[in-house]
């Protein structure tokens, strides 16, 4: 639909004391203001069906959002320009739709040609010549959405249409979109960081070939200077620091995002408890292994790993062991063992003995000592630091330690040198996490989780029900390895999950190219660090890793702190089976709360 519109320019004058001759005079010096006539044309926008770019869960779907503007180029055979559906007289979408119409206004003398694109922010008014041939469709893809531009079956992804005059537009894409499911997001969560492994999706890009609008147009990097982003961030509203969802977990948010064309091999998604800055507080990396075109979509779904403590509370851990590092005058370090499976035990592996697979630089002396100078990752219970309980305790007296329970206490190692705690000695690759001891529930709780996993190669759909945990050998190092809720097994189908027939450290070995890969999926690795009497360490190549609730004994009059112990059959004993004399070193894994 066509329409001719006048608009017509009128001058007013006012006069005071003139005369009819002073009037006539000045109405003939007047000049004649030329009438400007403008068309307004209602136009039909849809997405061309062989675009895929945003995609339903059944019909590859697209909608529009009402309201969405367009730029179009208009031309007069001499000069060029681009129109805005966002102009005054002119409209965007008219429904969230696949099609819709959009009112555009322009000169009469112009008619619609070379292309039309969405959004409409792509290009700038006063370019006359943007996206003709010889010269670049320039655009800066954005690094930063709201929910509502991606979420569902909306999507930001620009679009170009050939713009014949007569004709509605039928939309393609300029990139290909990854339709991303996200499961488990921490219900603190106020902003998503989406990392694509080195691969830029936002800043500057480029029509590099001659530019069209039938589908065969794609964007490239740019070389124009300015700023690119390999991370895309996704927050509520982008202004205020609200949650995602309401206090509760998330599970299935579809998230649409552009994808410049090209190879992806792997990306990183974590979940921040602030709009800016924060806590990390869960992440994840995964494979994508996809080639993006703009005539086909990825459909992936992505899974934060995490760990269930209880039917309410889910936990993350910390990145290695809790390690000390004293000095001779008392003062020492803490921090977490640069890798899962580094522990310190009685120095470096020799001999026969298994002892610690890691050297501390400048110690000479490790956990098997009472002095002050002593690199140690075994602690008696309690031994924080904290009301003179002293990280270098050796004592094999039970009654030379706190008697209570070490949960939301001082004594918690977590507690007392997080950020924000009590001591000045701070965990020094602790970030600002609240961290923590396990209960004794917790660690019963996490160690009876099952799943369905895969467990047969040659049958790629069969699945067993199996507990999450695996005795194994990491980098040569005996443990066990923990799976979070989510894990189904497919990495590797040859496992013998928790106490099975043929389970030992040995029955399923990880090297480094292996363990990283098991670790981008969230996996936990707790070294057989063994555990300490006094001064002596038994070798006996066993895990003992403190949890925070005591446990009384014979008649009361003993208290027993609870403990995790596995063996190397897989066998595991939690504390509401097991708990050990306070005397006794063992392992601290601290873990924070994710819910």
């Amino acid at each position: 639909m066509k329409k001719i519109i006048l608009y017509f320019a009128a001058a007013a004058t006012v006069a005071v004391a003139c005369n009819k001759a002073e009037i006539d005079s000045q109405k003939a010096e007047e000049p004649v203001v030329p009438e400007m006539k403008m068309i307004t044309e209602t136009v039909s926008g849809s997405r061309a069906t062989s675009t895929k770019a945003t995609i339903s869960n059944t019909d590859a779907s697209f909608k529009w959002t009402a309201g969405d503007n367009i730029a179009v180029h208009v031309s007069n055979g001499v000069t060029s320009k681009y129109v805005f559906t966002s102009d005054e007289g002119a409209s965007g979408a008219s429904a969230a739709a696949s099609s819709a119409s959009f009112t555009v206004v322009y000169p009469e003398g112009y008619s619609r040609d070379a292309f039309a694109v969405y959004p409409s922010n792509l290009v700038v008014a006063n370019a006359e010549n943007y996206g003709q041939e010889g010269h670049a469709l320039d655009m800066t893809l954005p690094s930063s959405y709201t929910l509502a531009q991606v979420t569902d079956e909306t999507s930001p992804s620009p679009m170009i249409a050939t713009n014949t005059a007569g004709n509605g537009w039928s939309f393609y894409q300029l990139c290909g979109l990854l339709r991303l499911t996200v499961n488990n997001i921490p219900a603190s969560t106020k902003r998503l960081e989406i990392n694509f492994d080195g691969k830029n999706v936002a800043g500057n890009f480029a029509i590099p070939a001659t530019v069209k609008g039938d589908g065969t147009s794609t964007i490239a990097l740019s070389n124009a200077s300015g700023s690119n982003s390999t991370t895309i961030t996704i927050t509520k509203d982008g202004t205020t620091d609200v949650t995602f969802n309401n206090n509760a977990w998330l599970n299935g948010l579809v998230l649409n995002i552009p994808l410049p064309t090209g190879t992806y091999s792997n990306i990183t998604m974590t979940a921040y408890d602030a709009l800016t800055d924060g806590n990390a507080t869960i992440s994840m990396t995964f494979a994508l292994a996809h080639t993006a075109s703009s005539v086909r979509a990825c459909k992936r779904t992505a899974s934060f790993p995490v760990f269930s403590v209880s039917s309410t509370k889910k936990v993350t851990f910390a990145p290695g062991n809790l390690q000390y590092l004293g000095k001779a005058d008392g003062t020492g370090t803490w921090r977490f063992a640069e890798h899962q499976y580094d522990f310190i035990g009685d120095g470096p592996t020799s001999g026969t003995d298994y002892q610690g697979n890691v050297t501390v630089d400048g110690y000479t002396k490790y956990n098997a000592s009472s002095d002050k100078d002593v690199a140690r990752d075994l602690f008696g219970w309690g031994t924080s630091g904290y009301n003179g309980k002293s990280p270098n305790m050796t004592s094999t007296s039970s009654g030379s330690y706190y008697s209570g329970s070490l949960t939301d206490t001082d004594y918690d190692w977590g507690v007392y040198h997080r950020a924000s705690g009590h001591s000045s000695e701070k965990i020094i690759n602790g970030g600002n996490y609240l961290w923590r001891l396990f209960t004794g529930d917790e660690w019963s709780f996490i160690m009876k989780r099952q799943a369905r996993v895969y467990t047969r190669p040659s049958v790629p759909t069969y699945t067993e029900t199996k507990d999450l945990y695996a005795p194994a050998t990491v980098m040569g190092v005996k443990g066990i390895i923990l799976f979070p809720d989510n894990w189904n097994g497919e990495l590797d189908r040859n496992i013998k999950y928790g106490k099975e027939t043929g389970a030992s450290y040995t029955a399923t070995t990880c090297d480094a190219q292996k363990w990283a890969a098991f670790e981008k999926q969230g996996c936990v690795f707790l070294p057989a660090a063994h555990v300490r009497s006094g001064v002596a360490i038994s070798y006996q190549n066993e895990g003992h890793y403190w949890a925070g609730t005591v446990y009384p004994v014979l008649n009361n009059t003993e208290y027993r702190g609870g403990t995790l112990e596995f063996t190397n059959s897989g066998t595991v004993l939690t504390s509401s089976t097991n708990n050990c004399v306070r005397n006794l070193g063992q392992s601290v894994r601290l873990i924070h709360d994710v819910d």
